[in-house]
């Protein structure tokens, strides 16, 4: 009797855990395309070459492979964190989370590298 109480507890203690981290894992995702059309876009263009206006006043061109691969993810993190020439500071309207996955989107636009 006490093993099927046990087994009983063991069970549902597990069954509480997965649904606890299921329900973490899809309440926490982050709409990072969503983030980049509202807060991003209007400077660095859909697809991150820049807009005139943003390319007047300096934005980087997300699209160049010698761009991404000079620019580590904690400095992207720092300049939309804390701002970056004319750039403002997203740390009052956007998370760490929320930045973090923005960072992760703009690696998306870097040129797929050929492997022979």
């Amino acid at each position: 009797m006490k093993k099927k109480v046990l087994y009983g507890v063991v069970v549902l203690l597990f069954f509480s855990v997965i649904q606890f981290n299921a329900s973490d894992t899809f309440a926490g995702k982050i709409d990072y395309k969503k983030i980049y059309n509202n807060d991003c876009k209007k400077c660095h263009e859909r697809d991150g070459r820049g807009t005139k206006r943003g390319k007047k006043l300096g934005v980087p061109d997300f699209t160049d492979g010698e761009w991404q691969d000079s620019v580590t993810d904690n400095q992207m993190i720092d300049s939309i964190t804390n701002g970056k020439k004319k750039m403002p500071a997203q740390k009052h309207k956007l998370s760490p989370e929320d930045i973090k996955a923005v960072v992760k989107y703009i690696r998306f636009f870097a040129p797929k590298k050929k492997s022979y």
